[in-house]
C-alpha cells in the first residue's frame, strides 16, 4: 500500500467509500458514544502525518486519541496501516491492530478488506485470496468502485497462485472496457507482467491511465509495487515538455 498526497492511504480510501453505504448494525463497542471533535482532530492529524512518512508522530497522535475513544475502530485501522507502511513493514505489529478494529466493526467490510490487504502485502496469497473471496460472499453489494478491487485483488492472488485460468475467468466474469474502474486494463496488464511481457504491460497500464485518472488508478498500479512487478512511479507526474527549438 503505497501513500500518495491525494489518496492519502488505501485504508483511509475504502474507509472513505464505504461511510457512505448502510451497513448492519454495529455492536454496542463500536455504537458508542459519538466520536468527539479532538478525537476527530487527532485522526485526521495522525492521517495527515501518514502521508509524510512522519510515523512516529503519527502514532502519538493515535495514542492520544486511543485514550479518548478506546473502542474507536478506525484508529486501530489507520494504527496497522502506519505499521505496514513500505518503511516500516512491521507485520507483528499491523496484524494485532487490525484484528482489533475488525473486533470493535464485526459487520462492517472495511476491517475484513484491511485483513485480506495485510495477508497480501505479506505475500500470503493464499489466505488474501480466500479472505477477499470470503468478502464477495458475505457482502454482495459491495460499491462497485469497492468490489471491482477486490476481485482484482482476487485475481492478482490467483495469478500468483500459479492459477492462470481461473484469474482469466474472474477477468471475464467481473470487468469490461466500459466499466467505470480501470480493473479491466490493469488485469491484462498484471496478466502480461506475470507471462514477463512487460513492454505489453505497460501498454496497458497506458491504456488504463489514459482513460481514467491516475488517483482512480493509484490503487490498481500499487498492486504491481507490492508484487514487485514495477519501480515507484507517481502517475500524476507532469509528461516532460518538448524542448523549445
Amino acid at each position: 500500500m503505497h501513500l500518495r498526497p491525494l489518496l492519502a492511504c488505501l485504508t483511509l480510501v475504502i474507509s472513505s467509500t464505504l461511510a457512505q453505504e448502510p451497513t448492519a448494525p454495529a455492536t454496542p463497542a463500536a455504537a458508542a458514544a459519538p466520536v468527539s471533535d479532538e478525537v476527530k482532530k487527532l485522526l485526521l492529524a495522525a492521517r495527515d502525518l501518514r502521508v509524510m512518512h512522519q510515523y512516529n508522530d503519527a502514532l502519538e497522535k493515535l495514542d492520544e486519541a486511543e485514550k479518548l475513544a478506546p473502542n474507536l475502530p478506525d484508529i486501530y485501522a489507520l494504527r496497522g496501516d502506519i505499521h505496514l507502511a513500505p518503511r516500516r513493514r512491521d507485520f507483528d505489529l499491523a496484524l494485532p491492530q487490525f484484528e482489533k478494529a475488525a473486533q470493535l466493526q464485526p459487520d462492517s467490510p472495511l476491517p475484513k478488506f484491511n485483513l485480506a490487504e495485510y495477508y497480501f502485502v505479506k505475500h500470503d496469497f493464499d489466505t488474501a485470496l480466500k479472505s477477499f473471496s470470503k468478502m464477495i460472499t458475505d457482502y454482495p453489494k459491495l460499491p462497485m468502485i469497492i468490489r471491482h478491487l477486490v476481485h482484482y485483488k482476487r485475481m492478482l492472488c490467483e495469478l500468483k497462485l500459479g492459477h492462470r485460468q481461473q484469474a482469466e475467468q474472474i477477468v471475464a466474469d467481473q470487468f469490461t472496457f466500459m466499466d467505470d474502474t480501470p480493473a479491466y486494463y490493469f488485469s491484462k496488464s498484471a496478466m502480461a507482467f506475470e507471462m514477463g511481457d512487460a513492454a505489453k504491460a505497460n501498454e496497458w497500464v497506458q491504456r488504463g491511465v489514459a482513460v481514467f485518472k491516475g488517483p482512480a488508478c493509484e490503487p490498481y498500479y500499487d498492486a504491481f509495487k507490492e508484487l514487485r512487478w514495477v519501480p515507484d512511479m507517481d502517475l500524476n507526474a507532469p509528461k516532460e515538455q518538448p524542448k523549445q527549438p
